[in-house]
């Protein structure tokens, strides 16, 4: 029976073979590469946020600390980690030979390139030493990162950014979904405690049952080619002896044998294509070939169990041959398809539901509440899938009973007679528009919660302004009288903040236990004016109320004398300057996004606009954090020139224009967004090759049909209609249950994973039309290309089809 299995197999219609094993090839392709993508961008993360000292054991006194420094270099970022060793040393950071001590410097290649290039003079003043090698793949996230590790002499690393512990080893590139733990380094070049990493296995849960699903159904779609022809072939068969065992073995032989060879086909494609793929995905700092390996074990996996299944599609398509042979050789009606098989689709909205009932359990890592998510998304995409049937018979029965002429009739009766058949058409469509649709419902939830560094100041400064974070007080004036004499410097404008409070007077709190004080905003008004536009009726001398203001003017005026609070901010500072509010305090508007509370503490957002000349030499080390706005000519060399200046200078946000430091601290959750694209792309051409593959067989398989109605005299055109609504109406209803699953399955996982406190929970509306749009029109004009062939198949010939 394997040699009659192997004959039939290869004997048989040629292009149904090229098509079939071409799906499985594709399909197999598509599989291992997101099989291998899936965890290299886990690690990719981790390995981007565990960057530095690991934390999670101390060692007192020895060890190394470090701090990365995030900056921008014609428009590409710039990371170095700097490293101070303390004691002894230490095994090295990945993908170094040894730690580097004071003024040693390892750069990765493409940073080693741009160092010898054009403008490599403007890179080498930002690396404290001279280089004596390269970074090897093992401390990259990929080939084009412009990254070094610097080491630097005892104390240098003292003061904002640095470490306040030592830690005996560098942290280790994470495996799986798990990164190290301790501080954080975001797309600012802030510390953070949170984790990025930490909602990766539900992400890349959900993504991998998004997208695995429509490659299993393209896989037994294309199987299942010719299925109504084989099946009466084998029905044949069953009626002159053949034993139901000898049947289904037959049935597993020609599946698996269409498996194994697109398993092969499909891993020589992923081979051949992975390398020019890597190159071309629009992945930031590169992606490796390797990147795109799935590991060996699930490699195996794959190429074993496609067969596999591919032999259990075969077996499936042949139960009916093997159970009542005559009504396969007929062409009887089918078993109806029921509702029951919505009760997939049911229980996975119901695990859903229940994950939503107990969405506090997931916060504490509870595995039955990832279990529900996961098994829940994965219930509704095995719903939609194997509940096409029942709505393609819903079609039949609509266009059976109301539909208007002979080929509605056509079309309904067909559909009521193979439910099924219909459904393989539109299936993956329907898939493509529910994981589509999780993909715009999960992006905005992949941003940060708020734009770090300075991008609230993008829109409302001049587009050529370089926008600088510094440490220290005490540096700003001297920063900004070395960048005034750059050329092609314009102006600079120095905007501070403080916290007065009146003389001797101690914070009290107020309902909600805090007494912020008055916040002052220390900016002389010809600076700003020089740097982002005229201010009417600004005087450099006066103090101003802002708009941003939670008090009155009156109670401003009634403050009368304010002074500097205490570094404790409990009560002010005997020491400091006195700011003399006068009676009356006129409100002057500055751009809306200077005066912007922001996250990270680092926010131009205050009560009053104070001249620097009513503060006199006072400096709160560490607590002022001080702003200087650098107006340029725009030029890529003045602004790194700027960044150049400002090299030896400590900084808490690295120099940027509002563009830059929009890109910067978006960096993160572009990725993401680059990542799903990538996936929603994948899936789409899943989807569609689904669609190419299910309506050219069924143009085919339709043959012998057409030609004996075109011999009774049935004309072309009412053929061709038909064939049109046979996959309109199933199209229609399925896509709606998808969009109506999409919808209900994304507002669940949103109430879930988000914030509880979150008001409301928006769904894209309009992108879920889209979607559906895109969808019904790209299906329907697949379906209009193939109608021309309907001609073709109606030829007398056509009646000794196979």
């Amino acid at each position: 029976m394997i040699g009659l299995g192997l004959r039939l197999t290869f004997s048989a219609n040629r292009v149904r073979l090229v098509m079939m094993v071409g799906g499985v090839a594709v399909a197999v392709a598509l599989l291992m590469g997101m099989t291998g993508a899936l965890p290299a961008a886990a690690e990719r993360v981790a390995k981007t946020a565990g960057r530095g000292a690991d934390v999670e054991s101390l060692s007192g006194s020895e060890g190394v600390r470090t701090r990365l420094s995030v900056g921008l270099w014609r428009e590409r970022q710039v990371r170095v980690l700097l490293v101070e060793l303390v004691g002894p040393d230490v095994p090295p950071p990945p993908g170094l030979p040894r730690t580097p001590r004071a003024g040693e410097v390892y750069v990765s290649p493409a940073l080693s390139r741009a160092l010898a290039g054009e403008h490599g003079d403007e890179l080498a003043p930002r690396l404290p030493g001279r280089v004596l090698g390269e970074v090897t793949r093992a401390g990259l996230v990929g080939p084009d990162e412009l990254y070094a590790v610097a080491g630097v002499a005892a104390g240098e690393l003292d003061g904002v950014g640095a470490r306040e512990d030592y830690a005996p080893g560098f942290a280790k590139p994470a495996r799986g979904l798990l990164a190290s733990q301790g501080a954080f380094v975001d797309g600012t070049g802030m510390r953070s405690t949170r984790n990025p990493v930490e909602a990766l296995p539900i992400i890349l849960g959900l993504a991998a049952v998004g997208l695995i699903t429509p490659l299993l159904v393209l896989v037994g779609t294309s199987t299942r080619l010719s299925a109504a022809s084989r099946e009466r072939r084998a029905s044949a068969m069953r009626l002159v002896g053949a034993t139901p065992r000898q049947l289904r073995r037959l049935g597993a032989v020609e599946g698996a044998a269409v498996g194994v060879l697109g398993a092969l086909a499909g891993l020589a494609v992923f081979l051949l294509l992975r390398a020019p793929a890597a190159e071309i995905m629009p992945i930031r700092d590169g992606l490796y070939a390797g990147d795109l390996a799935p590991p060996l074990p699930v490699m195996l996996a794959v190429l074993l169990g496609v067969p596999v299944l591919t032999g259990a599609a075969g077996v499936l398509a042949l139960r009916r041959a093997v159970s009542t042979p005559l009504t396969a050789r007929r062409q009887a009606g089918r078993p109806a398809a029921g509702p029951l098989r919505l009760a997939p689709l049911a229980l996975g909205l119901l695990a859903l539901a229940g994950a939503y009932a107990d969405r506090g359990a997931l916060p504490t890592g509870a595995w039955h509440a990832k279990a529900l998510l996961f098994a829940g998304g994965a219930a509704c995409l095995v719903g939609i899938a194997i509940g096409a049937a029942p709505l393609s018979r819903l079609a039949g029965a609509l266009l059976a009973r109301w539909g208007p002429g002979l080929s509605s009739q056509f079309a309904g009766r067909r559909l009521l007679t193979d439910p099924a058949g219909a459904a393989r058409t539109v299936t993956g469509t329907a898939l493509v528009v529910v994981v589509v649709g999780w993909v715009l419902a999960f992006l905005p939830i992949l941003a940060p919660g708020g734009m770090g560094g300075n991008s609230h100041l993008a829109g409302v400064l001049p587009d050529h302004t370089v926008i600088v974070t510094l440490a220290a007080d005490s540096d700003a004036d001297g920063a900004a009288t070395a960048l005034r004499a750059l050329p092609g410097v314009a102006a600079t404008a120095a905007i501070r903040s403080v916290t007065l409070r009146p003389p001797g007077v101690a914070a009290t709190p107020d309902s909600t236990g805090v007494d912020r004080g008055v916040t002052a905003v220390v900016a002389d008004c010809t600076q700003l004016a020089a740097v982002v536009g005229a201010l009417p009726g600004c005087r450099p001398d006066t103090v101003y109320r802002l708009p941003s203001s939670t008090f009155d003017a009156e109670t401003l005026a009634a403050a009368g004398r304010l002074q500097p609070a205490a570094e404790t901010e409990e009560r002010s500072d005997p020491a400091a300057p006195i700011v003399r509010v006068p009676n009356t305090v006129d409100t002057v508007d500055l751009p809306g996004g200077l005066t912007q509370d922001v996250s990270y503490g680092f926010t131009i957002w205050g009560d009053l606009l104070v001249p620097p000349a009513l503060l006199p030499g006072y400096d709160a080390p560490g607590r002022w954090f001080p702003t200087l706005l650098v107006s340029t000519d725009g030029r890529p060399g003045t602004v790194e020139a700027v960044r150049t200046t400002l090299g030896p200078v400590a900084m808490v946000l690295p120099p940027t224009t509002p563009a830059e430091a929009v890109d910067l601290a978006r960096s993160e959750s572009d990725g993401y967004r680059q990542a799903a694209l990538i996936a929603a792309l994948a899936v789409i051409l899943t989807g569609g090759l689904s669609l190419a593959v299910t309506t050219a067989d069924a143009v085919r398989e339709r043959q012998r049909a057409h030609a004996a109605l075109t011999a009774m005299g049935t004309p072309a055109r009412l053929l061709r209609r038909s064939l049109l609504l046979h996959t309109a109406l199933p199209l229609l209803l399925n896509v709606g249950l998808a969009l109506l699953v999409t919808a209900a399955t994304s507002w669940l996982y949103l109430r879930v994973t988000t914030d509880p406190a979150a008001t409301g929970i928006h769904l894209p509306w309009p992108g879920y039309a889209a979607i559906a749009g895109t969808a019904l029109t790209a299906c329907l004009l697949a379906t209009v290309a193939a109608l021309p062939f309907v001609r073709a198949a109606t030829r007398p010939d056509a009646l000794r089809t196979e």
